[in-house]
């Protein structure tokens, strides 16, 4: 195999490293990822503020159980001071009820607010099981998405270490000032510094050859160049 056959083997090979390459920079999983990340972010956000609001209510309904307990205990106090068998007075009397008046009407408005504050705690678990269920969701989704683009990322690597390996093979193949040229003019074509000619037309530009250049191309170690696109010339049927 002469050397122009091997460089346009390992233009080839290029040609696919550099599909792989782009691949994997443009691959959807990434978009994909980066947006099911920041769904997990705003879920997890959600998920604490709403766990936040139900400590706050609960430490809340905590207070007001204390407090009316206390207004509780006061009142039982009060009741037993008013009808107990110590002689009072009739002002000490009217005083006590009065308080013990008073003391019923903060426990039913107190009662009332720790009913409002536990239905409203009941609202929030709701809330924050909705929360955490749409959190864990996402982010399985977030784990699974994960996983199939490492798969998919290693696939893609695997395969360029492959072609990397071919690469160096057919590099060895080549003589240096050659694939200095081939390397050099790689960007300047398109990865495609290399065109064969087939029924005298270069295919790299799709212009006929001269009949100079085909003689010359008879000649497998006589490196030519298209004097339309400037490509290295290979003949179609190289042995």
């Amino acid at each position: 195999m002469g050397e122009l056959h091997v460089l346009l083997e390992l233009q080839q090979v290029d040609l696919k490293l550099d599909k792989l390459q782009e691949t994997l920079k443009k691959l959807p999983v990434f978009e994909e990822f980066k947006k099911l990340k920041e769904q997990a972010g705003t879920a997890k956000e959600a998920l604490a503020q709403a766990e936040a609001k139900l400590q706050a209510k609960l430490k809340a309904i905590r207070s007001l159980e204390g407090q009316l307990q206390l207004a509780e205990d006061e009142h039982k106090e009060v009741l037993a001071r008013l009808y107990g068998d110590s002689e009072q007075s009739a002002k000490e009397l009217e005083k006590l009820e009065r308080r013990a008046a008073a003391l019923k009407s903060q426990q039913q408005k107190e009662e009332e607010q720790l009913l409002m504050a536990m239905e409203g705690a009941e609202e929030l678990t709701k809330v924050v099981n909705i929360a955490k269920s749409e959190y864990n969701s996402v982010y399985q989704k977030l784990r699974e998405k994960q996983k199939s683009g490492n798969e998919e990322i290693s696939r893609l690597k695997e395969e360029s270490f492959h072609y990397s390996e071919q690469r160096q093979l057919l590099s060895r193949q080549v003589a240096k000032p050659l694939l200095e040229e081939y390397n050099a003019q790689r960007q300047k074509f398109q990865g495609r510094p290399l065109a064969q000619v087939e029924k005298d037309i270069c295919l790299g530009c799709r212009v006929s050859v001269s009949s100079m250049l085909k003689v010359k191309l008879n000649h497998p170690d006589c490196k030519i160049n298209c004097e339309n696109c400037g490509r290295i010339l290979v003949p179609y049927h190289l042995e």
